[in-house]
């Protein structure tokens, strides 16, 4: 039943038709056009890189020009400053101020444990930061929780 299942492929041989004078022609002329069309386009591809890298080149160019003439110009006008007040500082003298920040402190929690014999323990928490204003659920929640963990 195997056999019988799959189907059986025709082959046909095909024969290779010949071409009339005429048409050996139209095929030669054919693709002579076609080899000059594909040469014209290569040719015309081959100078529009040629543009673009030319302009690429020009633009990269007038960009370093223009970086550099803004760096000796900024750079060389440091140096001066820099050597005018030099002359100037011989005459002055100046004082340079610099600015610190303090650290920010950190918030810390101080036990403190006294050695009586009830052995009672002092915490000291943080005051809360104010911010903004409290909605009235979180100041609900604020003043359960003051009741609750009430330090007396």
């Amino acid at each position: 039943m195997a056999e019988a299942e799959q189907p059986t492929v025709a082959v046909q041989e095909t024969t290779k038709r010949e071409r009339t004078p005429a048409q050996l022609e139209a095929l030669q002329r054919a693709r002579a056009k076609a080899a000059e069309v594909r040469a014209k386009n290569t040719e015309l591809r081959r100078k529009e890189r040629e543009l673009v890298n030319a302009q690429l080149e020009e633009k990269r160019r007038l960009r370093e020009e223009t970086i550099q003439r803004e760096h000796a110009e900024r750079f060389n006008a440091k140096e001066e400053e820099n050597t005018a007040p030099a002359a100037a500082a011989d005459d002055e003298q100046e004082e340079e101020v610099v600015y610190q920040k303090k650290p920010k402190r950190k918030r810390r929690v101080v036990v403190v444990q006294d050695s009586s014999s009830e052995e009672e323990i002092e915490v000291k928490l943080p005051k809360p930061k104010k911010d903004a204003p409290q909605s009235a659920e979180e100041d609900l929640y604020r003043r359960t929780y003051d009741r609750m963990f009430e330090v007396h």
